[in-house]
């Protein structure tokens, strides 16, 4: 939206990545310190302004001076948060004056918070320098101002400082043409010769060096020859034969190479043969391929919980939940931890939240919308229809928290996990009483102590967490890199399973594999060549997937496609992998084919995983079939195999009322499964 009219503003820039040039993603947030009244635009200026960074890193933004004219208070400072994601935040205070009409971050922003904050101010102009004139004759009065000095060149007089518009009498500088009149004492025209200054008189330096030219030739090789008589030295004449033998200092590399009259052999000379450093090299290139692939793929076999025991509940003593129709906490005296853009009020601080799954949180254009979060990282990018299924993590050591929230239905839900472990087996509903307004969920303790908390959330605008006064709230780090799942509803979730998203195999099965940042990034109804309501896979890569660099991707999908032609399909597959590899050299790609909701698979359903599988083997990635339960490397090598996801003994416990999607159960097996199908295609 454009700044209202006589309003003065500044452009504010900047760009973030990473040392190795990849760019970061995450939202720059610029705060008013209070309430700015600018009453020569009759506006008012309070809140955010947030900016989410573009897939270069960079973002843009204009914002009001400030030292706008007519502006109180004056002399007031931004707040500037940064919120990369997987970096923790830091905030800091800059001005903005107008007299500066773009200013790039770089070049305000503090190199390292602990060392002070840096602001920009420009500061009032200085005072005019004085300055030495020169002239032929002596000044008048109107040359100059008060303090300069004047220089006359040919009387070598100087005159000054000017003081009230008068020059003065003026001083000598010295005598006639500026000579010098004394050095040494000696007075008058002064000329220094070499004595004076204890140089050798003109000309001798050169007898002197002809003198001993003439010596040195005099030495011819027949008298070297006369005066080398000792015992213990000789004259070798330069025709010496010797002096061109291979063993003396001349060129001789032929000779010694091989084939040579003088060969060295690598074993001579205890070096290693060509047969072994072509070994050597060979070797070292595995190993620094190895490296490579650990080094950048964040998900590990090793880092596999035992199946049996994998995604246990949590067994401390569980906390008290209840929700109320309010905006009000509660808790005495709480300190509200607001989510980004929400405006702070009061004792408000912004939360030190650590968003997983999704970003670029946006608020709502009207209340009470403009209280809560949603992010907008996923198609179609809204913030009404954006990204339902996410979560967050956090640290308090507080014994109560209450989680503000706006109830949109009885399908919004969440799942709450203590120190890693979920307090239900499936997501729950929030609890609402009437859509559209705003509640609080309260958490309540036995007693205080330290606890690492996670909520996912489905279909939940987010207002922000209270705590009391005398407690803290932070953010931990999050752990196994990010995992992404670009694909269908069968990963997006359905009415046949609690939670929808957050309720699916994906987030049941990253805990199994030790990941915390799990992505959501399926839509229903779409695949390869099937857009549905929003668009096929490869119209998603780039700005559902690529622009949030995942370190694994996993593409899910083909269902949706079955009943389309396989060469279309096989097309669309090709390129979407190809691009995909491009754009996320770093990262692991792995193909899966599409579920078959029978044990006895249709036609199309097998075509289809035969087509995917095909196209997977050209690109080099593994694939995971679904219906024929076998995980094949990137060469297209089985490595493992299991009985079909869908079995005549498990459909009717496995796959929900509609006939295609799974249950709760069945999102249970299908998790398992994906980590028995993945764990052979992981490195150690």
């Amino acid at each position: 939206m454009p700044m209202p009219p006589g309003i003065a503003t500044v452009t504010l820039t900047g760009r973030y990545i990473r040392p190795d040039g990849t760019p970061l993603q995450g939202t720059v947030s610029i705060t008013a310190p209070g309430l700015i009244t600018l009453s020569g635009a009759d506006s008012l200026v309070n809140g955010s302004a947030s900016v989410a960074l573009n897939a270069s890193g960079a973002f843009s933004v204009v914002l009001v001076a400030t030292d706008n004219a007519d502006m109180q208070p004056t002399g007031w400072a931004y707040n500037v948060v940064e919120s990369m994601s997987g970096f923790p935040s830091r905030s800091y205070s800059i001005m903005l004056p107008q007299a500066t009409p773009v200013v790039d971050l770089a070049d305000i922003a503090p190199a390292n918070p602990a060392n002070g904050d840096y602001v920009l101010i420009t500061g009032p102009a200085g005072a005019d320098g004085r300055t030495i004139l020169s002239g032929t004759v002596d000044p008048t009065s109107g040359d100059g101002a008060n303090g300069d000095f004047y220089i006359n060149t040919t009387s070598w007089t100087i005159f000054g400082p000017k003081a009230a518009g008068a020059w003065g009498s003026g001083t000598t500088l010295g005598g006639g043409g500026g000579a010098i009149t004394s050095v040494n004492g000696e007075t008058g025209t002064v000329v220094l010769d070499a004595a004076d200054v204890g140089a050798d008189p003109a000309g001798a330096a050169s007898a002197a060096q002809t003198a001993a030219e003439g010596t040195a030739q005099a030495y011819t090789d027949a008298a070297i020859a006369d005066e080398v008589t000792r015992a213990d030295a000789a004259y070798v004449a330069l025709t010496d034969p010797r002096l061109t033998d291979d063993r003396n200092p001349s060129a001789h590399a032929t000779a010694h190479a091989a084939g040579g009259t003088d060969e060295l052999t690598p074993a001579a000379i205890g070096a290693a043969s060509a047969s072994a450093l072509t070994s050597l090299t060979s070797r070292v290139t595995t190993a620094e391929g190895t490296l490579a692939s650990r080094q950048r793929t964040a998900i590990r076999r090793g880092d596999i919980a035992d199946l049996a025991l994998a995604d246990p509940l949590y067994s401390g003593a569980a906390p008290t939940i209840t929700t109320t129709q309010t905006t009000t906490s509660s808790i005495t005296s709480a300190v509200k931890h607001a989510p980004p853009l929400v405006a702070l009020s009061g004792s408000d601080v912004r939360g030190d939240f650590l968003f997983l799954g999704a970003t670029d949180f946006a608020i709502g254009s009207t209340s009470p919308d403009t209280n809560y979060a949603l992010p907008t990282s996923k198609i179609p990018h809204t913030y009404a229809s954006g990204q339902s299924s996410w979560a967050f993590e956090f640290v308090t050591d507080a014994d109560v928290f209450e989680l503000r929230f706006k109830y949109i239905s009885s399908a919004s839900s969440y799942k709450l996990s203590i120190d890693g472990r979920p307090l239900t087996t499936y997501p729950v509903g929030v609890g609402g009483t009437t859509a559209g307004s705003g509640h609080m969920l309260k958490v309540a303790f036995s007693g205080a102590a330290v606890r690492r908390i996670r909520i996912d959330l489905y279909n939940v605008p987010f207002g922000g967490i209270y705590i009391g006064p005398s407690y803290s709230l932070w953010r931990p780090v999050t752990a196994g890199g990010r995992l992404m799942v670009l694909g269908d509803s069968i990963t997006d979730g359905s009415s046949q399973n609690a939670g929808q998203g957050v309720g699916t195999w994906l987030y049941r099965a990253a805990r199994m594999l030790g990941v915390t940042d799990v992505w959501d990034q399926a839509r229903g109804g779409t695949g390869f060549i099937t857009a549905g309501a929003y668009a096929t896979f490869g119209d998603r890569l780039s700005a559902d997937v690529v622009a949030y660099s995942p370190d694994v991707l996993i593409i899910k999908g083909g269902y949706n496609d079955a009943s389309g032609s396989q060469s279309a399909i096989a097309t669309a597959a090709a390129s979407l992998l190809s691009a995909a590899k491009a754009a996320l050299p770093n990262a692991q790609i792995i193909v899966a084919g599409p579920i078959s909701p029978t044990a006895s698979p249709a036609t199309s359903i097998t075509n289809t995983d035969t087509t995917l599988r095909t196209e997977a083997t050209a690109a080099g990635l593994p694939y995971v079939s679904l219906v024929t339960g076998e995980t094949r490397t990137g060469a297209g090598t089985v490595v493992s195999t299991q009985s079909p996801y869908v079995t005549s003994g498990n459909v009717s416990t496995v796959i929900g009322a509609d006939g295609v999607h799974p249950t709760d159960v069945g999102h249970l097996h299908l998790a398992r499964w994906m980590v028995r199908a993945l764990a052979p295609i992981l490195p150690l």
